[in-house]
């Protein structure tokens, strides 16, 4: 019976022990999934390529005293995240004329690594052509054969993270009559592009993975534009009469309301209106 009886300590023992190992690797486990997870979300802020080693540690205390337990070293690489932006600096409408017209836009790369973009430009109809598209050295807003350098097929250099890139789309008439109502200016990410979390296996800076943010990898700028010469401004006066007795009969104590309205063709800026 006293040998059951120590068996049966030994055996509490023992078996509180082991529970002391499954809790603990138990809490090792889970610090590893934190650990884990906590690398991706630095990720999201972090250059692509970067590693980040994650080691687990757990605390142990048992009848015996007190130790750690330390997980293997972990490593991930950062995935590259691809991003873009193109804007104009206005909503004006732009006159082509004989000579061409620049388009002035502006590209940023809103990935966490290096990325170069491919651009292209689309009039709304065959009245108008895209001659070039050309990063704008000076940033003057106008094309300058001497100073601003064409991209070759469209393509830009590679661009840091959160680096702008000034460029000039060049549009030139087509016809006698120019018709054309619309530019659309599209940038795509070289590596790729697609819905959110579209992933392309290493093909990311240094060999890492690539994946398209929220923007697509892509992203396009609406530009309206017309002939130089296109209608301007129409003006219309107009005047309606209330009388007392509700008739539209301009008798003593009647009210005369004048209505001037101007209508424009498309967007403008700077209207003024004299004495205002």
């Amino acid at each position: 019976t006293g040998q059951a009886l120590h068996n049966s300590r030994r055996q509490d023992r023992t078996g509180a022990r082991g529970a002391h190992y499954s809790a603990a690797l138990s809490m090792l486990l889970c610090v590893l999934i934190v650990q884990c997870c906590g690398a991706f979300s630095v990720a999201a802020e972090t250059r692509a390529g970067t590693l980040i080693t994650n080691i687990a540690k757990a605390q142990v205390k048992a009848e015996e005293g007190e130790w750690t337990l330390t997980s293997n070293p972990v490593t991930f690489s950062v995935a590259e995240r691809l991003d873009v932006a193109l804007v104009r600096a206005n909503d004006n409408a732009i006159a082509v004329s004989a000579g061409g017209v620049a388009v002035p836009v502006t590209l940023t790369n809103r990935g966490n690594g290096q990325e170069a973009f491919d651009l292209a430009a689309t009039p709304s109809d065959a009245t108008a052509r895209v001659r070039l598209i050309a990063i704008d050295r000076d940033g003057d807003g106008r094309f300058d054969a001497a100073i601003d350098t064409p991209l070759v097929d469209g393509r830009t250099p590679a661009l840091e993270p959160g680096e702008r890139l000034s460029l000039l789309v060049v549009v030139d008439p087509a016809a006698i009559d120019v018709t054309v109502t619309e530019l659309v200016v599209e940038a795509r990410a070289v590596t790729g592009s697609g819905p959110e979390a579209t992933l392309f296996e290493e093909r990311g800076d240094g060999g890492v993975d690539a994946l398209t943010g929220s923007t697509e990898a892509r992203a396009q700028v609406s530009v309206p534009i017309g002939a130089e010469g296109a209608a301007g401004p129409v003006l219309f006066k107009s005047q309606s009469v209330r009388a007392p007795d509700g008739s539209t009969i301009p008798v003593v104590g009647a009210i005369i309301t004048y209505r001037l309205e101007a209508r424009f063709p498309g967007p403008t800026a700077g209207v003024r209106l004299p004495g205002t």
